[in-house]
């Protein structure tokens, strides 16, 4: 079965530094020291950050018979679903670019300001233009060896209909880059910036199979319905409207695949919750959502540098128990002067100590010990980081001999 996408990146920009929370109690330390430790293994639980909707834990409640309502509601405590107006949204697909081949099968249009007042411009059905950025900082559409038009500032390209797109490559048109509604240009600093300008219906039918496997609707629809209620909220919380574009087509907001990704599965998802979002207290809210809880999900604060949301806190999450990941099938090894190298420090490690544990328990605070003597402490997520390890909720075993398989 395909693996869900693991939204352990999806804002990985934001994850530099940890905000740790509250001091652990004694029992919650662990030291892992042993006599001249050759190498440490990492056993651990989940893949992700932990915040939010688990989508294994929801696909779990989803084939235990929980609807989706249920299913947000266990995730995001004390919300309510919310009925919001249509509106478009603009997702950054490339930028800085000098050059775009764009394309559409049916007829469309270029609508933006030419030097002759003109702002609609009329393009052929099936025929290849390349947009380019000129010396002067105007935008120029050729068709081969034939300038169809400049432009005097944005410029965008329009399919015709509800099911119309647009497609696009940095050479020529590509399949897996086709896209509804419009592709903006917009000149900034002697290149452009290329957006394209979507309803939010039909940009969720293109980010909802990318963040959780379309077949999960065979079987588990009401997860892949919770998906994209989550997904909808998400989007709506994280926009830039200050910018020349409101979302990112990558995991710094959520994998937008565009026509290419949807799926008659997902969209019927997408499509039975129209406008439909989770709010707080009449504030849409920021609903993270990962892969893999391993058993409980984490409060905000200890993960995200964030003051703590009521709606985002830790609950129990044992129906996740049938991910393949619950429980890390493949603990990592690593060599001691390894994880020296990997941790940045002055040399090989010779003990680790989880200091400080969230509700989880996620780990927020580790010392690790070097051969020198030196002691550093480094946050759980900076670690996860450093080491390629699935999340945060781990232990470590400091092994006296070599172990086969280290790092």
């Amino acid at each position: 079965m395909t693996r869900p996408r693991h939204p352990s990146t999806l804002l990985a920009a934001a994850l530099g530094a940890l905000a740790l929370g509250a001091g652990a109690s004694a029992a919650q330390v662990q030291t892992t020291t042993a006599p001249a430790a050759e190498s440490f293994t990492f056993t651990g639980h989940g893949w992700g950050h932990g915040v939010g909707l688990s989508q294994y834990g929801a696909r779990g409640r989803a084939l235990a018979g929980w609807d989706a309502a249920r299913i947000l509601r266990h995730y995001y405590q004390g919300t309510a679903l919310t009925l919001i107006k249509r509106r478009n949204v603009r997702v950054l697909l490339s930028a800085a670019r000098a050059s775009a081949a764009v394309w559409s099968p049916t007829p469309w249009r270029a609508v933006g300001a030419r030097p002759n007042g003109r702002t609609v411009t009329r393009l052929k059905a099936g025929a290849a233009y390349v947009l380019r950025i000129l010396p002067d900082g105007r935008l120029a559409l050729d068709q081969g060896a034939t300038r169809t038009a400049i432009f005097t500032g944005a410029v965008r390209l329009q399919a015709r209909g509800a099911e119309g797109w647009v497609a696009w490559g940095p050479r020529q048109p590509e399949s897996a880059r086709r896209y509804r509604g419009g592709l903006r240009a917009v000149p900034s600093a002697g290149a452009f910036d290329l957006v394209n300008v979507v309803s939010l219906e039909d940009y969720l039918r293109g980010v909802v199979p990318r963040e959780m496997p379309a077949s999960w609707g065979d079987d588990a629809l009401a997860a892949l319905v919770a998906q994209a209620v989550a997904a909808r909220s998400y989007a709506l919380a994280t926009l830039k409207p200050t910018a020349n574009y409101d979302l990112y087509d990558d995991d710094r907001s959520q994998v937008y695949g565009g026509v290419s990704a949807e799926d008659p599965r997902s969209t019927r998802a997408v499509l039975s919750t129209r406008g439909t979002v989770l709010t707080y207290d009449g504030a849409v809210i920021t609903a993270f959502f990962f892969s893999t809880s391993g058993g409980r999900t984490e409060d905000v604060q200890n993960v995200f540098r964030s003051a703590p949301r009521p709606y985002l806190v830790s609950v129990p999450d044992p129906f996740d128990r049938i991910s393949p990941y619950h429980e890390w099938p493949d603990p990592p090894t690593f060599s001691a002067a390894r994880l020296g190298t990997l941790l940045g420090l002055d040399g090989p490690v010779t003990d680790v100590t989880i200091v400080r544990r969230g509700v989880s328990p996620r780990v927020l605070e580790a010392r690790v010990t070097t051969r020198s003597g030196r002691k550093t402490t480094l946050s759980g997520t900076s670690m996860r980081s450093a080491l390629g390890l699935r999340d945060t909720w781990f232990a470590v075993t400091a092994n006296a001999a070599a172990a086969t398989g280290a790092r």
